[in-house]
């Protein structure tokens, strides 16, 4: 294997890329073993200690899982959705997100989602998606169920999410659901019914189904293009609300100091 020189960057940082590159290149994948320690140690051409501090940087990043033992050593993981997305909704945690900048990609990437999975539900899907319509309808005016209400919106379109071939379209769209959720959840936008919302949900989710068991790819789309193009003035509407009464319910530091 040919070597590339090293930069100036931590070495067992430059390990754990060239392993991956390496990877990459033996198209190995999960649960294949990678060589034995000492094995590495020869390929890459590192002490011991950086490939054992190069290993463990994988490990903590789900690539590998590493088995104690004599017959153990690295196997290869698959990073599971719930990882990746948890990892970047770190680095988004202090990005301070606005509603209409989730939803400038939103409106994007989920028609084309949507249509992407047309010919790959099946009847336990569309049981599911029933079931969420039917929830969605039958909400007890409580900040409970209203919370409930708008996540189960969102699971309505994790269930498509999770069967698009794309894995981009897939991890994209539900990441953003999750970041919604998020917002839902921790701006409280549940406190205050929002009759007109829960009507237009209800409506393009009914829509939506309805093209989905006829398979009919440029009925999906219009109907995800149209949904979205209402959600985006809702939410922002909604973060508004929410900002307002967040302003108006906190003191007035400028009023305190000079009472």
């Amino acid at each position: 294997m040919d070597v590339a020189p090293l930069s100036r960057r931590k070495l067992s940082d430059q390990v754990v890329d060239r392993i991956k590159h390496w990877l990459m290149a033996k198209n190995i994948k999960p649960g294949d073993r990678l060589p034995q320690e000492k094995e590495l140690v020869e390929i890459f051409g590192v002490a011991r200690s950086t490939m054992r501090e190069a290993l463990k940087a994988l490990e903590v990043q789900g690539l590998i899982s590493i088995v104690a033992g004599r017959s153990g050593g690295a196997i290869i993981a698959e990073v599971g959705y719930e990882t990746a997305a948890g990892l970047l909704g770190n680095y988004f945690y202090f990005q301070n997100l606005q509603a209409g900048q989730i939803y400038d990609l939103r409106q994007l990437v989920e028609p084309e989602m949507a249509v992407s999975v047309v010919d790959l539900l099946t009847e336990d899907d569309f049981d599911r998606l029933q079931h969420l319509i039917e929830a969605c309808a039958q909400v007890e005016d409580t900040p409970e169920f209203r919370r409930q209400q708008r996540l189960d919106e969102l699971e309505f379109h994790n269930v498509l999410a999770v069967r698009s071939p794309n894995s981009l379209y897939s991890f994209t769209c539900r990441f953003i659901n999750k970041v919604l959720a998020d917002q839902v959840v921790f701006k409280r936008m549940y406190q205050q019914r929002q009759l007109k919302i829960d009507r237009e949900n209800h409506t393009a989710h009914s829509e939506l189904l309805e093209a989905y068991r006829a398979r009919d790819k440029d009925r999906v789309h219009k109907a995800m293009t149209r949904h979205m193009r209402e959600c985006a003035c809702h939410i922002v509407e909604l973060d508004a609300i929410v900002q307002t009464r967040f302003f108006s319910d906190s003191p007035n530091p400028v009023r305190q100091r000079t009472a």
